[in-house]
């Protein structure tokens, strides 16, 4: 492998450019023009390289001087990093370094995996539906004498101390309330102690997961949407909205071309023994006509104006392709409010026998004159040439009009708003070119030579009180109403051609599509988050509750609160406030992604690979994968979180020294081994719920929590444990309501009865047990019921087997083997693997520019996987 440094670059020049001058000399790796950081323009040198150190020497004999461009090339050897440090030093005294961000080679950007694999920073923990009984269930806790106002008799109230240890850099933003524009760069401080709100968040989260609570949050109750297959589009059939004036009911007005319409497109015409006659190979055709707009096809427009969408015409088509592809190619337009008659088709000229427009017996063009509606949904995607015409060509007959519904208009505006959740308004209404020129939606443009950029489709940008790029007033896309266009998925009879039903509609002929399902349907009704007061969960009784939606209940406070007894403290934190740490990018949620987030069964098993999206997507039959956490990145050295120690990989640096909206800058972090104290208040908590708490205080010692920003980066794992040094005789500071009771009366000056070791130990148990007793037989039942089913047991044998299995079970083991439980303890450990942990890609090499989703892009054209168990030993391929 050889690394080459090529000079005096054209700066029009692209990385296509030196890559075919290298291309004849052997295999290339990478190449890389050098630009500005600020403005993206070549700074007229780069590197390229090759795999093959002697053709590489080769090459810089040959290409040093060769002009490229009008410019002769410097072409020579790269120094590496290390010959270039030490020649800037020699002959002066060593500066002392800042922390800055290293710049990564591409050696050092390669990561050790054993397998070629990674694992994934986020995965799942299984969420089992939940019993209506026991420390588990759901009870109204006001029913319950489960107030506030007064201490319980048999109930525990006090403090826990606990103390915080940070194990990796610890990252909390501070909100400083300013008003921060997506489309530039943010750089956040930090603080220096732990807010409340914070561990509070944390703690929850955690309590949710061992007591299998209900979720707290839950906004996924609209359905998502996938890319379709690119083959489908051939399928739907171009639709103009229009409103019955007398009903003002909506209908879908079909236009299908000259094509005969079937469940699977056009019909293809049969030769039978014979030559197909011109009506039969008419009826094969797309449904729509292509009209040229973005490349060097040749279109005359007799108005001498392009139309626009919506716009009536008359256009002169040409029947083109062969065999089982045909379709109609616009050679001319006339706008229909200019011609008084419709104008005669003319002959095809020989510069379109590059189109192959088809010919019949006698070797004759099929051209026609067809009366149709323009629409143009702009450069969207890559290679696009041709917007469409929606015509109507069957003399004697007039277009299908179906009926649409509510459903209809529902889904609708479901898809258009998938599509505008995906994206801001910034990166709609206030991208730049490279020379910071705005530009409009419908644009299209290369901000530089390394990112394409497409425009957008008008169903993004059409919103209320907006106009058009005719400055016109539109009404917003999301609703569908008199005059859209779209496409339109059918129930066809095949034999006659008659559409019965319209069954969805697409604003694009190549577009997202809804899933069956949305998140919350797979969710189990018993997880879902509360809505009355008879609904609460253990979290929602320990933490607190506020109804999502309106509800008779106004909420219930909390019995627990949480103090931070560490205030600001600058001596904790590695400070970059000089030079501003810029962090990689951080990946946004993608549940649209089914074969990350949806499990193929209820129980939240991963999905077997090979299905495609639709397969793999939110239908009846399967279930979620669970509560989503992030990996804590165990192994990771002291040298690794000091960012200006250049020899090992970093994950959380952005490769690139450039700063751009994609990723976050700060000025420094909490130190890794920093101790804090805080302390946990509770009122009329259970021996069940001050078991889970110390449960959770009390985790084996390689188990870690993860607090703050950076997640996914290894940020935030910190150990959570009772503070003993704070404990004078190691009893925790609880005691039960009669005792506080006692205590008030008589105004002793000692304190209550305080819960000893050997009371800690039997809340705990409890804690268990109830678990044990609610899910263990409902795990035991699932884990045994087909096997015992074939042998052909009855129910009441079913049940003795399980008592026997039971039986064998020790108490902690039963515990440990809860599913939920033992999946979150390996999330708190790591991975079982030793495989990096990072957002999918396809090398191990990471890309500058983060362009995770190729690793997607692959895996969709590839074997199609998913992601795999928490306790899975290798984790995904980086060539899916």
């Amino acid at each position: 492998m050889i690394n080459i440094y090529v000079g005096n670059v054209p700066y029009e020049a692209t990385e296509t450019d030196l890559e075919e001058c290298f291309k004849p000399f052997g295999e290339i790796i990478s190449v890389k023009i050098i630009r500005d950081r600020q403005n993206s323009r070549s700074k007229g040198y780069g590197f390229v390289e090759m795999e093959n150190e002697k053709k590489g020497q080769e090459a810089i004999k040959t290409l040093d001087g060769k002009e490229l461009r009008g410019r002769p090339l410097k072409v020579n050897a790269a120094h590496s990093r290390n010959e270039r440090r030490n020649t800037r030093r020699s002959g002066s005294a060593q500066r002392t370094r800042q922390p800055q961000t290293p710049k990564t080679t591409t050696s050092q950007q390669q990561v050790t995996s054993p397998n070629g694999k990674f694992y994934n920073p986020y995965t799942f923990v299984r969420t089992p539906s939940r019993p209506k009984d026991n420390f588990p269930g759901d009870y109204d806790p006001l029913e319950n004498c489960l107030d506030h106002a007064t201490l319980k008799d048999e109930l525990w109230t006090g403090h826990i101390p606990i103390k915080i240890t940070t194990v990796t850099p610890l990252v909390l933003l501070k909100d400083d309330g300013r008003d921060r524009k997506p489309s530039e760069h943010q750089t956040y401080d930090v603080h220096s102690r732990i807010p409340e709100s914070s561990l509070r968040g944390m703690l929850r989260s955690a309590y949710e997961v061992v007591t299998n609570s209900r979720y707290s949050c839950f906004r996924n109750n609209d359905r998502l949407a996938y890319r379709m297959d690119t083959r489908i589009a051939t399928k739907l059939i171009p639709t103009i909205i229009k409103k019955d004036k007398q009903t003002g009911q909506l209908m879908a007005r079909l236009f299908t071309g000259s094509s005969h319409p079937t469940e699977n497109g056009p019909r293809k015409a049969k030769k039978n023994g014979g030559t197909p006659k011109i009506e039969q190979i008419k009826e094969g055709a797309m449904y729509a006509a292509l009209l040229p707009r973005y490349k060097k096809t040749k279109i005359t427009y007799q108005s001498n104006k392009e139309p626009k969408t919506g716009d009536e015409i008359y256009a002169e088509i040409v029947l083109c392709g062969s065999g089982n592809y045909l379709y109609w190619q616009t050679s001319r337009i006339w706008l229909k409010n200019g011609c008084d008659t419709r104008p005669k088709p003319g002959s095809v000229p020989n510069s379109w026998n590059k189109k192959k427009p088809y010919k019949d017996s006698d070797g004759n063009h099929i051209v026609e004159v067809v009366e149709g509606t323009v629409l143009i949904t702009n450069e969207n995607i890559d290679r696009k040439g041709n917007e469409r015409i929606f015509f109507f060509d069957k003399p004697n007959m007039d277009p299908q009009d179906i009926k649409l519904t509510d459903n209809h208009e529902k889904a609708w505006k479901e898809l258009v708003k998938n599509y505008r959740d995906a994206h801001s308004d910034d990166d709609i209404f206030n991208r730049k070119d490279r020379d910071e020129d705005s530009k409009q939606p419908w644009d299209k443009f290369r901000k530089n030579s390394d990112t394409r950029e497409y425009a957008w489709s008008p169903h993004l940008y059409h919103k209320s009180k907006q106009k058009d790029r005719w400055s016109r007033e539109v009404h917003d896309a999301i609703q569908l109403q008199d005059g859209d266009m779209a496409y339109a998925r059918c129930e066809i009879d095949d034999k006659t051609g008659t559409i019965r039903a319209v069954k969805d509609l697409f604003p694009v002929m190549i577009s997202r599509e809804l899933y069956e399902n949305s998140p919350e349907d797979l969710l189990d009704s018993s997880l879902r988050p509360a809505e009355k007061l008879d609904e609460l969960s253990p979290a929602d009784r320990l933490f607190g509750w506020t109804p999502q939606e309106q509800s008779d209940d106004a909420g219930y406070k909390s019995r627990i609160r949480v103090v931070c007894e560490n205030g600001e403290c600058s001596t904790i934190l590695e400070n970059f406030e000089n030079v501003p740490l810029p962090l990689t990018i951080l990946g946004q949620p993608k549940p649209a992604q089914g074969r990350f987030y949806v499990a193929k069964d209820k129980k939240g098993n991963p999905q077997d690979d090979g299905l495609n999206k639709e397969e793999a997507g939110y239908s009846d039959r399967k279930g979620l994968r669970g509560r989503k956490h992030y990996w804590h990145h165990k192994g990771k050295t002291e040298h690794y979180w000091n960012p200006s120690v250049e020899e090992e990989n970093k994950e959380y640096l952005r490769t690139k020294e450039e700063k751009d909206p994609q990723n976050r800058s700060v000025t420094g972090w909490i130190k890794p081994n920093t101790e804090f104290e805080a302390s946990l208040y509770v009122q009329n908590l259970q021996c069940e719920e001050v078991g889970a708490l110390l449960w959770l205080l009390s985790l084996p010692e390689n188990c870690y929590h993860r607090l703050g920003y950076g997640k996914p980066l290894g940020f935030g794992s910190v150990k959570i444990e009772i503070d003993t040094k704070r404990l004078e005789d190691r009893c925790l500071p609880l005691s039960t309501g009669e005792n506080w009771k006692t205590y008030y009366a008589t105004l002793e000056t000692s304190p209550p009865a305080e819960l000893d070791k050997q009371k800690q130990e039997d809340c705990k148990n409890k804690f268990k047990d109830s678990l044990v007793k609610a899910y263990k037989p409902q795990q035991d039942n699932n884990a045994t019921d087909d096997s015992e089913k074939e042998k052909g047991l009855s129910s009441l044998s079913m049940s003795k087997q399980l008592k026997r299995i039971q039986a064998k079970t020790p108490k902690g083991q039963a515990f440990d083997n809860l599913p939920f439980i033992k999946d979150f303890l390996r999330v708190l450990q790591g991975p079982v693997g030793d495989a990096p942990i990072h957002y999918p890609r396809e090398k191990p090499v990471r890309d500058p520019e983060g362009k995770n989703y190729v690793w997607f892009m692959n895996n969709e054209g590839g074997n199609k996987r998913a992601l795999p168990d928490v306790h899975d030993k290798d984790g995904l391929l980086y060539s899916p």
